[in-house]
């Protein structure tokens, strides 16, 4: 990646998303040194670093974006339903949530498909002390260009998990 570039992808942008993936792909340029490429694992993990901290920040919006328009999963959610599932979920959890995300597995059953293995934390702030962890499966294509979730599921876990 030259100079150039590395400041297009620096400039701030509109979305609080964009701003975490285009930081998280200039990071990952300098580590590797200019010119190199990042690898597909380095860009599914990137976009797994979207996800929590659009999660983190309560952008329902920019969540939905890194998912697929052919979304589908065992719950019966297409992509507008996971959308809005995910942001039930971000305001029943309120201000001050935490999520934590534990990459276990990025396997790559095709050139263009991943599969991903996540343990999840999520924790809400007030009252709610509690926290919930999920084991977490998914799928995630590339589509132009780009990562995007095209299938998850998910099941309670043990605390121990996100160790």
């Amino acid at each position: 990646m030259d100079l150039a570039r590395l400041r297009l992808a620096a400039r701030p942008t509109s979305s609080g998303l964009r701003t975490v993936c285009l930081g998280t792909v200039a990071i990952a340029a300098l580590l590797l040194g200019c010119g190199a490429t990042p690898t597909p694992e380095q860009e599914v993990r990137a976009v797994l670093a979207a996800l929590e901290a659009a999660a983190e920040g309560g952008q329902a919006g920019d969540f939905a974006e890194l998912v697929s328009a052919s979304y589908a999963d065992p719950y019966g959610h297409d992509r507008e339903k996971l959308r809005t599932f995910v942001a039930f979920h971000v305001m029943q959890s309120g201000r001050g949530r935490e999520v934590i995300v534990r990459v276990r597995d990025v396997q790559f059953p095709e050139p263009e498909r991943a599969a991903v293995t996540l343990a999840v934390g999520l924790s809400g702030a007030g009252s709610r002390l509690s926290a919930e962890v999920y084991a977490v499966d998914m799928d995630l294509a590339r589509e132009d260009d780009a990562w995007r979730i095209s299938w998850a599921q998910w099941r309670a876990a043990p605390a121990t998990d996100l160790l």
